[in-house]
């Protein structure tokens, strides 16, 4: 767990240890619960922990991600049903949270979505109640209630992992009323913020909507962070919503920004040198699959690090977002890390393996006369891309072959090599 102080508020600036804190990094959504790979699952351990040294490789210091709490109404839920824990879910989110509080990444977590996605949203919480308008999750009593029994539940959950609560957990930066809550009003705001507060004194919470600034919840004393999202990226919006906030005392965060069909260079120098902005964070990073390449998803603004192969637009932007994180904490832009060692998981006229961190490139090798070799190259140096796994068009079906993989940043610069796997002879 963090060793640290929690994040605090000082006016319109968030301190840590009595020191001006600002930061940059990803919405991470799926961390507690995913869509994307075999209908709507946990992510496995690996994912989480490529994702969050990703993350880390990209210059990140906090990482957003709804499904850490914003989960509920399905089997695999925080709550699947009304008032019904699940154990299991609950211990797939410890691990998250545990797995970024060992890299020193920060999390924001709203508790719902205004949206009905596979997480569930405040269309889940109305309809157990019977009701048909979703808005009445803002006037209802019974589904007040239930939402803050839901907060208890989250705020007073000990990690299974670290024997922590959340609520004492310096990992966590905030907890965010909801995602994108645009029609949510001003004393309903003040109720459920008031209500964290009231267990937990050492989380900063946060509010926000969808395009701007939800001027009328500038006025609630509970609320400590106000969250605007940014689609496309928009420099002036950034700057002028920014000074809106700060006129109220309140911390001004970019908690999304849409990095397509934009002057990205530009809202990410706005966002360093007007210092009102506390912190940004793009949408969205995806890292590497189980098996081979990396898990897709089709919003338009998934990222995949480093992408510089692939994919020309994010080929320009990755390295703007890697930037950008490290100036936005005042560190110099290091070298891109060295990848650690691919792992082969299968191969027979294909081979399929992990991607590493950090990959932009791999060579891989193949043997027919064991693991001395001699070896020869099937690929050198071929771009990370989406067309995995990759074939072995000279494989024999019939003999047993040797491979090794190598991965290389995008500097060239090599990694470690693969532990040799041992493909035995197979039949058409």
């Amino acid at each position: 767990m963090h060793q640290g102080s929690f994040v605090a508020r000082s006016g319109s600036k968030l301190l840590l240890d009595d020191k001006p804190f600002r930061f940059s990094g990803p919405n991470i959504y799926w961390l507690g619960l995913d869509e994307n790979v075999d209908g709507v699952q946990w992510p496995t351990e690996f994912r989480v922990r490529n994702a969050l040294d990703t993350a880390v490789e990209m210059g990140a210091t906090v990482v957003r991600s709804h499904t850490l709490a914003s989960s509920q109404g399905c089997a695999k839920a925080i709550w699947p049903e009304r008032g019904v824990c699940n154990e299991e879910a609950l211990r797939k989110v410890d691990f998250a949270v545990k797995e970024a509080a060992s890299r020193n990444l920060r999390l924001i977590i709203p508790f719902v979505c205004n949206w009905s996605y596979y997480h569930g949203g405040r269309e889940t919480f109305t309809a157990w109640r019977g009701l048909e308008n979703p808005d009445d999750f803002y006037t209802n009593p019974l589904v007040i209630w239930d939402f803050k029994v839901y907060i208890s539940c989250i705020l007073n959950r000990i990690n299974h992992y670290t024997g922590v609560s959340y609520k004492e957990d310096p990992t966590i930066l905030a907890w965010e009323l909801g995602n994108e809550l645009n029609g949510a009003p001003k004393q309903w705001v003040a109720e459920i913020a008031d209500f964290i507060k009231s267990i937990d004194a050492n989380h900063l919470v946060a509010h926000g909507k969808q395009f701007e600034v939800d001027e009328d919840k500038l006025s609630v004393d509970s609320l400590d962070i106000l969250d605007v999202h940014y689609y496309p990226a928009d420099a002036s919006k950034l700057v002028n919503d920014s000074e809106t906030v700060k006129k109220a005392g309140k911390v001004f965060i970019a908690g999304e920004y849409g990095w397509q069909q934009c002057d990205l260079a530009a809202f990410l120098v706005a966002a360093e040198t007007n210092r009102v902005v506390s912190g940004t964070l793009f949408w969205s990073l995806f890292g590497h699959h189980d098996n081979c390449g990396y898990v897709q998803h089709y919003d338009g603004f998934a990222v995949h690090y480093p992408g510089n192969h692939f994919n020309g637009d994010l080929a320009d932007k990755i390295p703007q977002m890697r930037r950008h994180a490290y100036a936005m904490t005042e560190r110099e832009v290091p070298e891109p890390g060295i990848p650690a060692a691919p792992i082969i998981k299968y191969a027979t006229r294909s081979i399929a393996f992990q991607g590493v961190v950090g990959g932009a490139y791999y060579t891989v090798e193949k043997s027919v006369n064991g693991e001395q070799g001699p070896w020869n190259t099937l690929y050198f140096m071929r771009p990370a891309d989406h067309d995995m796994p990759w074939i072995d068009p000279s494989r024999a079906h019939n003999t047993r072959t040797w491979y090794r993989v190598r991965a290389y940043n995008s500097g060239q610069r090599e990694g470690v090599c693969s532990a040799i796997f041992e493909s035995a002879p197979f039949t058409l």
